[in-house]
């Protein structure tokens, strides 16, 4: 599991219940995806109350806003100088094709 994961997931809150293992599965795909396309990675994650994983990813001026669900889906936002581009709920599969688009547009 990645490092960075990893310690989010190990800091203990109790107002927050840890991801379950569907959200960190596709909490680690998405980052074994974008280490794969090797780009910085200025990545900022962070447990929800609603026991899913945020992740925040930052680069230029596109900001990607992810966030890994119980049931599987991964709800995203793709912001460019604080500008809506792009936003939805998918399954990681249908995810990774949107996420593409707007990584092509850096």
């Amino acid at each position: 599991m990645n490092p960075q994961l990893m310690s989010v997931l190990n800091m203990s809150n109790p107002y927050n219940p840890k991801p379950n293992d569907i959200a960190r599965y596709n909490a680690e795909k998405v980052l074994n995806y974008i280490e794969d396309i090797n780009l910085e990675q200025n990545l900022c994650f962070k447990p929800t109350k609603a026991g899913s994983l945020a992740i925040a990813w930052k680069i230029g001026d596109w900001e990607y806003q992810m966030e890994c669900v119980k049931n599987g889906y991964i709800i995203y936002t793709f912001t460019k100088s604080e500008y809506e581009k792009a936003s939805g709920c998918e399954l990681f599969d249908d995810f990774i094709p949107q996420f593409e688009k707007y990584l092509l547009m850096l």
